[in-house]
């Protein structure tokens, strides 16, 4: 593709991944304590509808990777943009609980369907000196996302149901643009269908991969779910909660640089940074309540650390299965989102007998304890 091409193909992919991973996914936190008020849901039925989310993304996750591997990346991309429309639609008119629980199920999807396979589409039509870049911009696209949500919901006040519907018209127009952006056919279309065998998962190198990705789920799935409900509890101002959400979001968007960053300082030292950037932001966020800044400090280093630590993750495993792109790089956000499913579901459970407080505390410390993990088993990126 020319520079032009891939600009307007990183713009597009930029936009579907603010819609369905900033938006669709991510987006149930901050509305959590008035979705609890007016439904009078406990915090275990709140842990379970929050892991619907990351349940919705494990099922679709391998349909979106066979899907670009089999027929082409075009198409799970565009099911991906539909389902966080029809999602976050059923979200905003819920009447019931139950209700409720399919579209955060059904939006939960979208991101399994439309990520994995960009990275298919990176790798076949993007020169490769460029891929870690637009990657990066692509994958920044949930801070974007997370960012735009903050001042929406100070709009909105108390009125959540207005900001999802705003939320799912905004996925259906970024849907139509991602339609006319992506390349439709596969420059490997003529091959016909190629049947990747799932064995390459089984790789020595990607073991410490798949262990931090898991486990960087479980920790992170806890401040994504309770930061807002905590700080609305500790603080008593639920607008200082949303700013909160905001410094977040924009934080977030600072990924964008992940890939020059790590072709400057290396995937290693990168990884191991990040991991300690993360875990201190969760572990101190209880002890840093008594002052504005001190919250959005944690919320700061989050942003950016979690948008980052993704593009890390992803740039991993493109650099171990370069054969099959989108299946490890499918699998690594699945066990991912394997963790954020079980991270709330367990909290839940956890924050009647724990509280808040120690709970972050404990999350905090497991992800510190991921810069112990080598990263030296993936061979080196090949130079263009």
């Amino acid at each position: 593709m020319s520079l032009a091409q891939t600009r307007g193909l990183t713009a597009a992919g930029l936009a579907i991944v603010a819609a369905t991973y900033g938006l669709a996914r991510y987006c149930f936190g901050l509305f959590l304590p008035d979705i609890r008020h007016e439904f009078a849901l406990s915090s275990e039925v709140i842990g379970l509808i929050a892991g619907l989310s990351y349940a919705g993304y494990l099922a679709a996750t391998f349909a979106g990777s066979w899907l670009s591997t089999v027929v082409e990346p075009r198409l799970p991309i565009l099911l991906g943009g539909l389902a966080a429309t029809a999602g976050m639609a059923l979200i905003a008119w819920s009447p019931t609980p139950g209700i409720l629980a399919v579209g955060v199920f059904v939006a939960g999807t979208s991101p399994g369907l439309a990520y994995p396979p960009f990275s298919d589409v990176i790798v076949r039509h993007t020169h490769a000196g460029r891929q870690n870049v637009v990657y990066a911009w692509i994958n920044s696209g949930t801070g974007f996302g997370v960012a735009f949500a903050g001042p929406l919901a100070l709009y909105a006040g108390g009125d959540w149901r207005l900001a999802w519907l705003v939320f799912a018209a905004l996925a259906l127009v970024i849907t139509i643009w991602n339609a006319l952006a992506l390349p439709r056919r596969s420059p490997h279309a003529d091959a016909g269908p190629r049947r990747v065998p799932l064995w390459i998962l089984l790789e020595k190198s990607a073991r410490a991969l798949f262990v931090s990705a898991f486990l960087f789920g479980v920790v992170t799935a806890v401040y994504w779910t309770y930061a807002v409900e905590l700080l609305t509890l500790l603080t008593g101002d639920p607008r200082d909660a949303v700013r909160f959400w905001i410094v977040l979001g924009i934080a977030g968007v600072f990924g964008c640089f992940a890939g020059g960053l790590v072709n400057r300082w290396g995937l290693g030292g990168m990884y191991r940074l990040l991991a300690l950037l993360v875990g201190m932001s969760i572990c101190t966020l209880p002890l840093l309540v008594a002052t504005r800044l001190g919250i959005y400090l944690s919320a700061a280093c989050f942003g950016a650390g979690f948008i980052v630590m993704t593009a890390v993750f992803g740039m991993w495993s493109m650099r171990i299965f370069r054969a099959a792109p989108s299946v490890g790089f499918g699998f690594t956000f699945f066990l991912i989102s394997l963790g954020q499913g079980a991270g709330p579901v367990l909290s839940g459970f956890l924050i009647p007998v724990t509280g808040h407080s120690t709970l972050f505390l404990a999350a905090g410390l497991v992800c510190v304890s991921l810069a112990a993990v080598r990263t030296t088993g993936e061979p080196p990126l090949r130079q263009p």
